[in-house]
């Protein structure tokens, strides 16, 4: 059913979120996709409860982002999360946003869109599996995910585990260097490739192995009004290390 986003506040908070926001304590996003449209249906709920246990332990609080009934969702609990993770949502990235906002009903939100909605929200930080790139027919198809766009916009930390295996990753490199967006290697000077941890694909500058360093590097990406890209290369010892 269709609604008026005008005649109700655009972002609902789960109280756990709300509190973060107010007291300023460390938030860190999540995209709803990989619940909606990423995972059989039986294993929804518990991957959703783990990825946020993750966070959690870390000392922050997670706020996984969807949009239900024409607003923007930040954390997902009781029916809200039920409805995402039920099947049926839509998939919204960003030109969606304002679709999704006026038509209502229930649409999971991608890498791109998340961000968007996270720096509206004043959310810094984002964590995800593998982002999308520049594909590998993209000379006939100019096909480039709007991953790319949301990363050189937003001003918010991307913590990955590097960009999709089947895209053109040296291209996709290419492009982020285009679009002036910091790229930091965690522990390694090769790109991840999701969901394996080296290819043959390196950049500049040399891979960071301090865990403090961000908190140096930060807030000066912020003031410069840039956004990090960070990808780390630790995995479990049962995934290939190559293509």
């Amino acid at each position: 059913m269709a609604v008026d986003p005008l005649s109700q506040p655009l972002f609902y908070c789960t109280p756990e979120v709300d509190d973060a926001l107010a007291e300023r304590r460390p938030l860190v996003a999540l995209e709803s996709t990989l619940l909606a449209h990423g995972l059989p249906p039986s294993e929804r709920a518990r991957v959703a409860d783990e990825l946020e246990a993750v966070v959690r332990s870390e000392g922050a609080v997670p706020a996984t982002i969807a949009i239900v009934d024409g607003r923007f969702c930040l954390g997902l609990a009781g029916p809200e999360r039920e409805r995402v993770i039920a099947g049926g949502a839509e998939k919204a990235s960003l030109r969606d946003l304002s679709v999704a906002l006026g038509l209502g009903g229930v649409w999971a939100t991608t890498v791109a869109s998340t961000m968007a909605i996270a720096a509206r929200a004043g959310i810094r930080v984002f964590a995800t599996g593998g982002i999308g790139g520049v594909h590998r027919d993209v000379v006939e198809t100019f096909d480039e995910s709007a991953d790319l766009m949301a990363l050189a916009r937003y001003p918010v930390a991307v913590v990955s585990a590097g960009a999709k295996s089947v895209l053109d990753l040296p291209r996709t490199m290419e492009r982020l260097e285009t679009l002036g967006v910091p790229v930091i290697g965690f522990g390694t000077r090769e790109l991840p490739a999701f969901i394996t941890a080296k290819v043959a694909c390196r950049w500049w500058p040399a891979p960071t192995r301090s865990r403090r360093w961000p908190g140096c590097w930060w807030p000066a990406s912020i003031g410069c009004r840039r956004v990090a890209f960070w990808w780390s290369s630790r995995r479990p010892r049962s995934w290939p290390s190559r293509r």
